[in-house]
């Protein structure tokens, strides 16, 4: 159990290409999962904390996955430290919208349409602007690079996993005696 918990949240170590491969996968799946947290029920129980909680853990596992493989590879995780950093900053910059847009009740985080109406009504309107306006206009440059700029985040650590997986392993240093 402590080696688990070692292995997931120490970035001190190495971690051989096929191993960081197979828990990289599982990281990105309990990812994607996590947003099961952000569904109506749940936030109108327990608010945004679950998944905002969930967003942190899984932040730095992968950190720590990454940071061991560069080790692996001969290279430092300030990489992972970046693109960790990044994805990180779109989480509470999403947050900060989330929370901005809607009041929130009483309880901070506590209403359950506010994450859901406010992704339906920016996916609408984005896509609205985009395939109505065909004029390449200051309105449609912008909406058009913010939406690529919300990417980015996962564009970069999804690179920095391809690059970090196909560093070769350098030879492991002896062991003193």
């Amino acid at each position: 159990m402590m080696h688990a918990l070692h292995f997931l949240f120490s970035p001190i170590g190495r971690l051989e290409p096929r191993p960081f491969i197979y828990v990289v996968i599982a990281v990105y799946l309990a990812g994607a999962a996590s947003h099961v947290l952000t569904a109506s029920a749940v936030v109108a129980r327990v608010g945004l904390w679950p998944f905002m909680a969930a967003q942190v853990v899984l932040i730095w596992i992968w950190f720590v996955l990454h940071a061991r493989r560069l080790h692996d590879a001969g290279h430092t995780g300030g990489i992972a430290a970046g693109a960790s950093l990044l994805y990180a900053l779109s989480i509470v910059l999403l947050l900060v919208v989330v929370l901005g847009f809607f009041d929130m009740g009483v309880q901070p985080m506590s209403n359950p349409a506010a994450g859901a109406a406010l992704n339906l009504i920016l996916v609408l309107y984005i896509i609205a602007t985009l395939l109505g306006s065909l004029q390449l206009d200051l309105a449609w440059v912008l909406i058009a690079t913010l939406t690529f700029l919300a990417f980015v985040p996962v564009i970069v650590a999804i690179a920095v996993t391809l690059w970090t997986a196909t560093r070769p392993s350098i030879a492991a240093p002896a062991e003193t005696r």
